[in-house]
């Protein structure tokens, strides 16, 4: 009989089995899609040249997403069938996708950052001479800077979460497998193995009132004589 392993949780109360199971899902259907859009916008570059910046950042992005969604139906099929290879390259795949996300982000923040905000504003305005248009501009400028540091943070809290649900998973399969190996013994079993056995003898051997287990009746000593005064 082998030992019983207690699903593991996430979100106090969810199972984590179930966890990977709807972020694999996500991702595979999720990255595919964005990976496809990103390669539409690549193969459009010789009529739409942007700057190279832009197209390597966009490289990047869709191979990122494509390796997503790949190692992503592993995880989904390993969810279902409990293969813990299967859901450890899915959790491979998110810590890459995690890393990569990162340095894409702190690249495009930097690069938004890096523009001269009149510039930004100017393109914004796009030539019209009111007044509401060039504040209205002029706020967005500052709102979307702002929105999209937070966009950055909040969607890397959520990957690293979801990495760790994922190798909270790995490690239950972990557990599963050792206790497939683990043989436990039931407690009336052990006792009744383990329990000394009690003969006849040791009864009157281990009591006070048996003659006979005296030094002065062992074998050979004549009349009850003590052992100890023989020449």
């Amino acid at each position: 009989m082998s030992g019983h392993v207690r699903s593991q949780k996430f979100f106090c109360c969810l199972p984590v089995r179930l966890g990977v199971f709807i972020m694999s899902l996500i991702a595979m259907v999720g990255g595919s899609f964005v990976a496809a859009i990103g390669w539409i916008q690549v193969s459009q570059f010789s009529n739409h040249p942007v700057e190279k910046s832009e197209e390597i950042a966009l490289w990047i992005h869709s191979s990122m997403f494509s390796l997503l969604g790949l190692l992503a139906v592993l995880g989904f099929i390993g969810c279902l069938i409990k293969s813990r290879g299967m859901v450890s390259s899915f959790a491979v795949a998110l810590a890459i996708h995690l890393g990569f996300s990162v340095a894409s982000g702190i690249f495009t923040l930097y690069t938004v950052f890096k523009q001269s905000p009149q510039d930004v504003v100017d393109k914004c305005v796009n030539g019209s001479t009111e007044d509401s248009v060039i504040e209205s501009c002029k706020n967005g400028v500052g709102l979307m800077k702002g929105l999209l540091i937070a966009i950055y943070i909040i969607t890397w809290l959520i990957q690293l979460y979801a990495y760790f649900v994922v190798e909270r998973y790995v490690d239950q399969l972990d557990d599963e497998e050792m206790a497939k190996h683990t043989v436990v013994v039931p407690r009336a079993m052990v006792s009744e193995v383990g329990a000394p056995q009690v003969t006849t003898y040791n009864g009157f051997a281990s009591s006070s009132a048996y003659p006979f287990s005296s030094p002065r009746h062992a074998h050979g000593v004549a009349n009850g004589q003590d052992p100890s005064n023989r020449v």
